[in-house]
Formats: structure tokens, sequence, C-alpha cells
């Protein structure tokens, strides 16, 4: 069947809920986290306050507290068990781990904040840069994700995010997995500039992940995010239906012996301009060809 974009808010939230408290980012968050730093590195910023979206799934914190050593860190998040288990974690790198890597803080790591991603109990122009990881695919609409970032940041600020693309997965939907659409970045580029954003840019990074199994495939696969769409099937899989799975998957080992699936990563980055919003909504936008930084 034709995979659909109709996604149901409770089971994203539980989902992201379950990866948040399983407290070890998977290797795939790791990779984007450091692929937005990087993307960071020509930018000329100095923000007062950065805000983490949706840290309890996130390792970005300490890096961002040793990129910014002089900013206010907000972590966010809507799941209060894991925002506060985060919150434990870090408290000890203040003395320990901060310390080694140069960081010095008189003040906690991070301010902590429990909230709705497209909610925030934030005054409007309040932080300097958002920071999202892995996240805004999950939306069922992305503007108004946009829209809430628009509202937080103070003129001159930056957003910087990083989702799954339309290519995500293409194997096993090509199998017949039924799984969301995922955005295209032409489109996410077009929410930037409807919501007022100035000069944003977007660009895709494609991967390939091996597995040696199809059970740890499927499992891994199902820790980025599970299928959270609105008429899922809500039983377990039979075991027929599992090994069904398992021999389809056979058919995508490669010559080395390897099961190979595609992954699309787009990262993206928008001012939030001075005058707050642009006039008509135009503002260009910068394709860059896959590849290319």
């Amino acid at each position: 069947m034709d995979a659909t974009s109709g996604l149901d808010p409770v089971a994203v939230r539980l989902q992201a809920r379950r990866r948040a408290r399983a407290h070890a980012p998977h290797f795939l968050q790791q990779t984007v986290e450091r692929g937005l730093l990087e993307r960071l590195e020509p930018v000329r910023l100095a923000p007062r306050r950065v805000l983490l979206a949706e840290a309890a799934r996130s390792g970005a914190l300490v890096a961002l507290a040793q990129r910014f050593a002089e900013a206010q860190l907000l972590a966010t998040d809507d799941d209060p068990a894991s925002l506060a288990a985060l919150a434990a974690r870090v408290a000890p790198a203040r003395s320990g781990l901060l310390a080694r890597l140069g960081i010095v803080r008189e003040r906690p790591l991070a301010n902590f904040l429990t909230a709705e991603p497209a909610r925030l109990p934030l005054l409007p122009g309040s932080v300097d840069l958002v920071w999202s990881a892995l996240t805004l695919h999950a939306c069922a609409d992305a503007d108004p994700q946009i829209a809430e970032w628009r509202r937080v940041l103070a003129p001159g600020g930056l957003v910087a995010f990083a989702c799954f693309g339309v290519d995500t997965l293409a194997e096993l939907r090509a199998l017949g997995a039924r799984m969301q659409r995922f955005p295209d970045m032409h489109d996410l580029g077009d929410a930037l500039v409807r919501q007022g954003f100035a000069e944003p840019v977007v660009d895709t990074e494609r991967l390939t992940v091996t597995w040696r199994d199809a059970r740890t495939l499927l499992a891994e696969v199902r820790q980025w995010g599970g299928n959270a769409l609105a008429d899922r099937f809500r039983g377990l899989l039979t075991p027929r239906h599992q090994q069904e799975w398992l021999r389809a998957l056979e058919g995508l080992r490669g010559p080395e012996g390897l099961i190979r699936v595609s992954i699309e990563l787009i990262y993206g980055h928008a001012w939030c301009p001075p005058d707050r919003r642009l006039p008509d909504g135009i503002a260009p936008i910068r394709v860059i060809p896959r590849g290319g930084r």
C-alpha cells in the first residue's frame, strides 16, 4: 500500500518519549548533530540565549555548551520525566566533563523547561539561536512549528535544524513498508519563507547505512521513529509476517553481504530579519547542490 502523510500526534509523542527514555542518542542522531555543528562553523553568531528543542532525545547539550560557552542554554521537552533525567545526567559534568573541555560555568549547564514543541513558554524575541535535530519531519504540518521558532527568535537570530528527507528508507518503501512521507527540502524552504524567515539555506546529505542482520535493522529503524501513521495496524505482527519481512530484507544485501538502506538528511538554517517580517513574505532561497555545503 502507498504511504500516507497522516500522522497520529499521540503516537508521535509516545515514540519520542520512548527514544528519550533510552538515555543514549542513537548513532544517526549523533551524526546529524555533528553535521549541524559543522554547518554552524562559518556562521558568525554569538548568541546570548540558545534553545535546544526537544532536548531529552538529543545528545547535543554538552556540545552546545562548549560551542557557545557564554550563552544561557534553554533545554525544552514535553516529557518532564525524561527532561529531569537529562538534567540529572549532565549535573555532574559541571565540575567534571565540562571542566575537562575547558568550559567554566558558575551557573547550571542549562535551564530545563517542560514544554510542547509548538507552544514554548518563552517571550517573543527572547532567544538568539534555535537548534532542532531529527524532529521536524515528525510534525504533521511543519508550519506551526516553524512559526513558533520564528516567534521566539530575536531579530538577527538563527534557526538551525536537521530532519529526514523524502528519500529516507526508500528501499523499505519499495518493499511495501507503510510509512509517513518525509518532507522535501524545497517545501521546507518555502515554509521558512511563509513564516517570515530571511535567507534560508537548505542542503541535503545522503547516507547509506548497512546491517549484517535483518532483525537488527528492523529494531534500529524502529528506534529512529517507528510507525506513527494514524491508520497504522495496531496489533502485533504475526511470526509469519515477521518472517516475510526478514526474507524481503535479505534481497537488499549488496555484493559485500550487507543489507543497505538509504537515508536522506535535510539541513537548514535561516535568519530572523531585523524588521521581524519581510514584505509580502518574500525572501530568496539558496539551494545547495547535493554533496555541496
